[in-house]
């Protein structure tokens, strides 16, 4: 366990010494307003350490290892975790492994942790605690050895997964897109306020925008206030329904298919009040920026995903380990027109440039004509 700097230290030492380390976290997003990195999960052979980052004012040191690229760092599905560290940390990361990048290279049937480590070393991880709160203090020591399994097969499962990469060849494809995931994963955004990200929104008309705008605040006032996720308020079905039928009475809340009478009883009051402000003053709302890509661009995107389609069919792989997503809308987004510029484009992918370059400059060249 490190609960304090000097084992966060000690720890860090051990650390410097291995050429690879598993790492997972826990964070709170299903229990809090604003959502933080609980628990930090680091396994090395022999060890695993469980670090509470409420204890530990500064984790610059663990920093420097995640960024030192002489020791890899082994996730499962690490999009997530590396997103939350670093929002709340500012942590980089050099040298990564993803086994579940891994597994999907090698089309595995299924990818999730558990499923490969049920397969592969016939062990069975527990789901109990998967939407566990692991903000609260003190974590009991059911959660802290659920959390401590999330990191101790990672290193093993590598090694196999590796050995596998190794004689399908396709080591170096998964080494890039890992390289890729550290690379461009951005720190997670802080909760913001946003009407628009309430579902069926964008199906309102002006006038029940307007008020869906109002109630949307109402609920981000009252979830901050308890330090709760925002839809474990009201849902967002909830919120849709009122700012379509615009109450003018109590009762006709308890008339709503998502209105339990618990919810009426807590909030029914403060929402009467909401609509009943909005009646009296609506205010419009700007349409919503759409970020539309040019004709050209999206020509040649939808190219692209044909090809990686083929090619996963024809290589018995799914589309996506064959280039990622993010690669696509790179290529798409630069449109490289001589074989100089793809080379460009895809200089961090060097492997993929030398597989697949010649087809993926025939594809530009061909949706220029």
């Amino acid at each position: 366990m490190v609960y304090s700097q000097k084992s966060l230290h000690d720890m860090v030492e051990e650390l410097k010494k291995q050429p690879s380390i598993a790492i997972d976290t826990e964070s709170n997003s299903l229990h809090a307003y604003r959502e933080r990195v609980c628990l930090i999960q680091i396994s090395i052979p022999g060890t695993d350490y469980l670090i509470d980052p409420f204890r530990i004012d500064d984790m610059s040191e663990l920093a420097e290892v995640f960024a030192d690229p002489s020791i890899q760092k082994v996730f499962h599905a690490g999009d997530y975790d590396l997103a939350t560290l670093k929002r709340d940390f500012g942590m980089e990361f050099n040298n990564l492994f993803d086994t579940m990048l891994a597994a999907t290279a090698l089309a595995e049937p299924a990818i999730g942790l558990a499923a490969l480590l049920d397969k592969y070393f016939d062990i069975q991880l527990a789901k109990k605690y998967q939407r566990a709160d692991w903000g609260e203090r003190p974590l009991n020591h059911e959660m802290l050895s659920y959390a401590q399994l999330d990191s101790h097969y990672l290193l093993s499962l590598r090694d196999l997964l590796v050995e596998k990469l190794k004689e399908e060849n396709r080591l170096e494809d998964v080494l890039e897109d890992c390289a890729a995931l550290a690379r461009i994963t951005p720190a997670m955004k802080d909760h913001e306020e946003n009407f628009w990200r309430v579902k069926g929104a964008q199906d309102l008309n002006p006038r029940a925008l307007s008020l869906l705008k109002e109630l949307n605040h109402l609920r981000e006032t009252i979830a901050e206030a308890n330090d709760r996720p925002p839809f474990k308020v009201f849902s967002d079905k909830a919120l849709i329904e009122v700012a379509s039928t615009q109450p003018r009475y109590i009762e006709e809340l308890s008339l709503l298919p998502s209105f339990t009478p618990a919810m009426l009883r807590r909030f029914g009051r403060q929402i009467m009040q909401t609509v009943n402000g909005w009646r009296e003053n609506p205010e419009a709302v700007q349409p919503r920026d759409n970020h539309r890509l040019k004709d050209r661009e999206m020509k040649l995107r939808e190219k692209l995903l044909e090809w990686r389609k083929e090619v996963g069919e024809k290589e018995e792989i799914p589309s996506n380990a064959v280039i990622s997503r993010d690669l696509v809308e790179l290529l798409a987004h630069f449109d490289p027109q001589s074989e100089e510029e793809l080379a460009q484009v895809m200089q961090n992918y060097p492997h993929r440039f030398q597989k697949y370059g010649d087809s993926l400059f025939q594809i530009v060249k061909r949706t220029n004509q």
